[in-house]
C-alpha cells in the first residue's frame, strides 16, 4: 500500500511505523494507534476509481483490508448498491456504518460462490438460470447443516434474500433505463423465481432456527433495587464532577462527567443507548425551552401543569428516522449546559458535532459502555441485566400493573420509540405536553421505585410533584398474618353481610355517617388461621369521622393503607377508636374504596 504522503510502496503490516517518521507527513502530525487507522488514512488517499463516488470511497476506506473488501470494490453491481444506499440514507458516520456491514455480506457470499458455485460476479447471482447455485452458495455462507437442517446463522440468510432482492430491482431499473429489456426481464424473471422459492429454500428454516433459539432463553429483567441503586450513584457522581468541572475545566472532569449524564438520560428515559449517544449539539442549542400554552392548561391537573415547567424536552434522530423526545431533570438539564459550555477549553474539536463527544477526537462516548461500568461500580446484584434493552423492558413489563387506557399505553409506547397501531384521535393536546406532563410520571415513578404504589391507575390519577419526595410505606410491615390470603375473600364477605357498606354517597360530599347496624359481621373461617371465628362490631359516627379524618387521602386515591399510617391514626384519635385495632381500620377503609369505585361505575 502507499502511503498517504510520499507515496512511497510499503507493506501493510509496516506502513504505520513509516508513517511515524514519513519526512513528508504534516507538522504536529500523530496517527492514532493501529494498523488499521493506518491502511484507512493511505486507502482513502488513494486516487478515486471512476465508478465510485467520493463519500462512497471514503465509506469503504474504513473497511478492514482484506480478500473480502477487495471483492467489495471490484464488483460494480455491490459498488452500486452501496450508492443507492448511502444516496438513500445520507452519509452520517452510523449509516456508513450499516453500508459497509451490508456490502461485507454480499462481499463474503461473492468469494463463497466463486468457491463452490462458479459465480464469478455478483450478476451471475441474480440471473433465473443460476438461482440454485446461488441457493447453494447462500447456504454454504451460512453454515447450513443438512442434516440438522440449521444454520450457523440464520439472520445473515435473511439479510442476504433482503440485499439480492434489493439488488435485483435496482438493476433492473437500470436495465429499463438503458433500454435494455431483455436484461430487464431476465431480473423480472429471477424476482419472480426468489418470490416463489427463497422462503421454501432458505428463509423459512432461517426463521425456525432463529425462534427456536429464544424458546428457552431466559428472561433477564433488571431488579428495581438495582435501578436505585445505579440511580442514586450517578446522582452522587455528578455532583462531585460538577464541582469540580466548575473549578477546574479539564479534559478528565470533562469526559467523565459526559459519561455521567449520557447514562443518567438513557436510564432515566428508557431510550435506546445508540440514539442517545449519537445526539447531535444542534439538537440540544435548538431545543424548545418555551412554556406551554395558557389555553392547554385546563386540560391538566395542577401537578401536570408543574411537570411540564419542571423538565426539558429535546427531540432527536431515533430508529428509522422516526423523532423521539428526550425528558431531562433540572440537574440533568444543569450538567449537559455546563459541557456544551466547557467543551473547547477541555479539548473538544470544534467539528465535532456529537455532545458527547470524546475530547482529541472526532467521535462520541458509547452508552452501553457507560452503563456497563457504572452498573459495576454501584454494586448492583445484577449488573449485566442493567442495559438499555433491558431496562426499556423493563419498564414496558411493569407499566401493566399500572391500570393505563389503551391511549395511555399508546403514549407510552409512543415515547419508549415502540410501533403504534394507528394515531388516535387522542391527541388533542400538544405531544410535547402528554410527554411532558404524563409519561414523566412514569418515568419519575420507576427512578424512585415506587410504581407499585400506583397499581390501578391512569396516567391521570397519579400524583407526584417533581420537587417533593413521597413518603415510602413498608408494604410488608403494614402485612399481617391472614392479610395475604384472606384479604380479598374477608372484604367479599363484609359487603355481602353489609351491604349499606357500599350505598355511600361520593367523597366529595360531607363527612359521611352510617346508620347503625342491628347485627355485626361474622368473618368466615379461615383453614389454618387463628383469626377463624372473629366478630365486628358496627362503626359509630363518632369513628368513621376520626377514620376519614386522618384517612380521606387514601380513600380518595384508592389506595389501602398499610399497618404504619392505620396505627397513627389510631394514636391520633385514642378515645375515638379505642375498640378499634388497625386491621379494622384498614378494611373500613377498603371498603369505602370499593363503594367509591361502584359509585362512580354506576354514574359512568
Amino acid at each position: 500500500m502507499h502511503c498517504a504522503y510520499c507515496q512511497g510502496l510499503f507493506t501493510r503490516n509496516v506502513l504505520w511505523r513509516h508513517i511515524k517518521v514519513c519526512k513528508l507527513g504534516p507538522e504536529g502530525f500523530t496517527p492514532k494507534p493501529g494498523k488499521n487507522r493506518v491502511q484507512s488514512l493511505c486507502a482513502f488517499a488513494q486516487p478515486v476509481p471512476s465508478h465510485i463516488s467520493k463519500a462512497l470511497w471514503k465509506a469503504l476506506s474504513l473497511m478492514h483490508g482484506d480478500e473480502i473488501t477487495a471483492a467489495v470494490k471490484n464488483d460494480s453491481c455491490i459498488i452500486q448498491l452501496g450508492e443507492h444506499l448511502l444516496n438513500k440514507g445520507g452519509s452520517t458516520a452510523k449509516h456508513e456504518a450499516c453500508i459497509r456491514q451490508k456490502l461485507r455480506e454480499l462481499g463474503k457470499l461473492l468469494i463463497t460462490g466463486r468457491n463452490v458455485a462458479s459465480l464469478k460476479t455478483m450478476d451471475d447471482f441474480i440471473h433465473p438460470q443460476n438461482y440454485m447455485k446461488m441457493v447453494q452458495a447462500v447456504r454454504h455462507t451460512c453454515g447450513y447443516d443438512s442434516e440438522a437442517n440449521t444454520y450457523k446463522t440464520p439472520s445473515l440468510a435473511k439479510k442476504l434474500g433482503i440485499s439480492l432482492m434489493k439488488l435485483s430491482k435496482l438493476m433492473k431499473a437500470k436495465a429499463l433505463i438503458a433500454e435494455d429489456h431483455c436484461l430487464a426481464q431476465n431480473f423480472s424473471n429471477f424476482q419472480e423465481i426468489h418470490k416463489e422459492r427463497w422462503c421454501e429454500l432458505i428463509s423459512a428454516t432461517a426463521a425456525r432456527n432463529l425462534e427456536e433459539s429464544k424458546w428457552n432463553a431466559p428472561t433477564v429483567l433488571p431488579f428495581t433495587e438495582d435501578v436505585q441503586k445505579l440511580h442514586a450513584f450517578l446522582n452522587k457522581m455528578q455532583d462531585e464532577l460538577i464541582k469540580q468541572l466548575s473549578a477546574e475545566p479539564t479534559s478528565k472532569y470533562w469526559s467523565e462527567l459526559a459519561k455521567v449524564a449520557l447514562t443518567q438520560i438513557i436510564l432515566f428515559n428508557r431510550r435506546r443507548e445508540g440514539e442517545v449517544s449519537c445526539m447531535l449539539l444542534s439538537a440540544f442549542l435548538s431545543r424548545d425551552s418555551s412554556d406551554p400554552h395558557d389555553d392547554i392548561d385546563w386540560a391538566l391537573s395542577e401537578v401536570e401543569k408543574k411537570l411540564c415547567r419542571h423538565f426539558s424536552r429535546i427531540v432527536i434522530r431515533g430508529k428509522r428516522g422516526r423523532p423521539v423526545p428526550i425528558l431531562l431533570t433540572p440537574k440533568m438539564l444543569n450538567a449537559v449546559e455546563l459541557l456544551v459550555k466547557n467543551r473547547e477549553t477541555c479539548g473538544v474539536l470544534k467539528d465535532n458535532v456529537y455532545l458527547f463527544a470524546r475530547p482529541s477526537a472526532m467521535s462520541h462516548y458509547r452508552g452501553s459502555d457507560c452503563i456497563r461500568s457504572f452498573a459495576k461500580s454501584c454494586n448492583a446484584n445484577s449488573p449485566d441485566a442493567l442495559t438499555s434493552t433491558k431496562l426499556r423492558k423493563h419498564a414496558a413489563t411493569l407499566s401493566t400493573v399500572l391500570n393505563l387506557k389503551d391511549t395511555d399505553m399508546d403514549q407510552l409506547a409512543n415515547f419508549l420509540g415502540h410501533d403504534i397501531r394507528i394515531h388516535r384521535e387522542y391527541y388533542r393536546l400538544p405531544e410535547k405536553t402528554l410527554q411532558l406532563a404524563k409519561v414523566s410520571k412514569v418515568l419519575m415513578a420507576l427512578e424512585q421505585g415506587r410504581l407499585a404504589d400506583f397499581k390501578g391507575k391512569n396516567l391521570d390519577e397519579i400524583n407526584i410533584d417533581p420537587n417533593e419526595e413521597m413518603e415510602l410505606i413498608d408494604d410488608d410491615e403494614g402485612r399481617s398474618e391472614v392479610e395475604d390470603e384472606t384479604y380479598e375473600e374477608l372484604g367479599e364477605a363484609m359487603q355481602e353481610e353489609s351491604p349499606e357498606a357500599t350505598q355511600v354517597p361520593p367523597l366529595d360530599t360531607a363527612l359521611i355517617s352510617l346508620p347503625e347496624r342491628k347485627k355485626s359481621l361474622k368473618i368466615p373461617s379461615v383453614k389454618g388461621k387463628t383469626h377463624a371465628q372473629k366478630r365486628r362490631k358496627a362503626w359509630e359516627v363518632i369513628e368513621i369521622q376520626a377514620v376519614e379524618t386522618h384517612l380521606k387521602n387514601f380513600i380518595s386515591s384508592c389506595r389501602v393503607p398499610g399497618k404504619l399510617p392505620c396505627e397513627q391514626c389510631i394514636r391520633a384519635e385514642p378515645s375515638a377508636l379505642k375498640n378499634r385495632d388497625w386491621q379494622s381500620v384498614k378494611f373500613y377503609v377498603h371498603n369505602r374504596i370499593v363503594a367509591y369505585k361502584k359509585d362512580l361505575s354506576h354514574n359512568v
